[in-house]
């Protein structure tokens, strides 16, 4: 298996080590934070440390950082680590779905029981959260968090930066502009 190494230990990070280890194509082998270092199950570094004394160029990152509003924060995270070489594969639950006429760019991660129906393009570095149902021809862009339960529409458009709560329902042919924050149905 090749090794991945993830930004952010909180909650959000618990949720994508299950995807991560249910998919067993990567075997995490670090966990890096802003505040604090452990020994625990995986060993956990401040991202001072890591960015001063590992080599990233062509490291494999998942960015397990998970967001509450504007996904500006994981933008820049990513633009960083990218700008240092680094690779930002796609993870994917066994048990969501994707159908192949789909498109699903780097660094998004697909949780449990997600469904991802044809014609539809994901952005980088975005959360489909667990139980999630994006419809046919919907497109999302860069670093957007679909919260779980979530069901998104055929035709609906949602522009970068943006966050959909729990169980929010977005009508056929949506267009949220960028930086949009929606908690509750439209």
């Amino acid at each position: 298996m090749k090794k991945i190494i993830l930004i952010g230990s909180g909650g959000h990070s618990r949720s994508c080590i299950e995807v991560i280890e249910s998919e067993k194509k990567f075997k995490i082998s670090l966990l890096v934070d802003k505040v604090s270092e452990n020994k625990g199950r995986f060993n956990t570094i401040l991202e001072s440390n890591f960015i001063s004394n590992y080599k990233l160029d062509k490291t494999n990152l998942l960015i397990s950082i998970g967001q509450l509003k504007s996904g500006k924060q994981r933008k820049k995270i990513y633009e960083f680590y990218k700008n240092k070489g680094c690779n930002f594969p796609v993870i994917q639950s066994k048990s969501s779905y994707i159908s192949n006429k789909s498109k699903i760019n780097e660094g998004t991660i697909i949780m449990h029981r997600a469904f991802v129906n044809s014609n539809s393009i994901i952005g980088k570095n975005c959360i489909i959260n667990t139980g999630v149902i994006i419809e046919h021809d919907v497109v999302i862009g860069n670093n957007v968090h679909i919260a779980p339960g979530a069901i998104i529409l055929g035709g609906c458009h949602i522009k970068e930066n943006s966050f959909i709560g729990s169980g929010v329902v977005l009508k056929q042919n949506t267009l949220l502009k960028k930086d949009s924050i929606i908690s509750s149905s439209k």
